[in-house]
């Protein structure tokens, strides 16, 4: 994918999803960050636990749990790509996630490829679910 603005499809914790184009928006910036911080009631909602944004070459997802997945979709689709097909990240700070979700919508492979993805296996343990709400379930 070439350097330079799109338009990506965010996909909200209770499955709204939408187009956006603005890398500020703040739906990226704020919204997405708050939806995995916030349980909507006092039991934690383990069956929508992620938030992601996507372009039609790629996709981050961020968990609850503070897994962070990288997904090739071109290579889902049969496409040719030298990037893996699935990389992790685990616990990463909120402005991080954030820059991975901008770089996403910017089809900036460098700025994407600039964080320290591992594969699953060579992730640390989950230990606590890192984005929800500061609260230990």
């Amino acid at each position: 994918m070439s350097d330079g603005e799109g338009t990506a499809t965010i996909v909200a914790r209770y499955g709204r999803s939408w187009s956006i184009s603005d890398p500020n928006d703040p739906w990226i910036i704020r919204k997405l960050i708050s939806e995995l911080r916030t349980e909507l009631s006092d039991e934690p909602d383990d069956e929508h636990d992620q938030v992601s944004v996507s372009n039609e070459h790629w996709s981050v997802t961020a968990q609850v749990s503070g897994l962070i997945t990288f997904d090739n979709i071109d290579l889902l689709e049969g496409e040719e790509s030298d990037l893996p097909e699935e990389m992790h990240l685990r616990d990463i700070p909120d402005d991080t996630l954030v820059r991975l979700w901008q770089a996403v919508l910017r089809g900036d492979r460098e700025l994407l490829l600039a964080h320290p993805w591992k594969a699953f296996s060579e992730l640390p343990p989950h230990v606590r679910d890192y984005y929800r709400d500061g609260t230990s379930y």
